[in-house]
């Protein structure tokens, strides 16, 4: 499963999730149908401004560049990304803000299935079936 297929909250950058609502309105994400977060109105500014201004791309960016040291710094970084944005309600043992509340959950998962993900990729990339005949 290639980057991107995979949910959206798991991807490096925001973004790509836009919404509009009936009256027109694009937001820059569906987790985020908030003032601060409108992009403009169908009705006034073409889909294709709104979705590739320098507002959205900021806010794409954002998801990583507001990610805590602690998490930059983790195993499973390439797999969650700090999860999202949305979640980050909680602070870092080290006190900086940011940390995804889910993150000590997330951890646990991607420990747990992290050989047998190794696994399945070796397997893979030789070519080798991943089920027994």
């Amino acid at each position: 499963m290639g980057k991107e297929s995979q949910l959206c909250i798991y991807n490096e950058f925001c973004g790509k999730g836009i919404v509009m609502e009936h009256d027109g309105s694009v937001y820059s994400c569906d987790h985020y149908v908030y003032p601060e977060y409108k992009l403009g109105n169908v009705l006034q500014t073409s889909r294709s401004r709104m979705v590739f201004s320098e507002r959205q791309k900021a806010f794409g960016f954002a998801k990583f560049n507001a990610l805590p040291q602690g998490c930059r710094q983790c195993n499973y970084l390439s797999a969650c990304n700090g999860e999202c944005p949305k979640n980050r309600l909680i602070r870092t043992p080290d006190g900086e803000i940011g940390l995804n509340y889910l993150c000590s959950g997330l951890g646990k998962f991607w420990q747990h299935i992290d050989r047998d993900v190794q696994d399945i990729c070796r397997r893979i990339a030789r070519g080798e079936p991943l089920r027994p005949s």
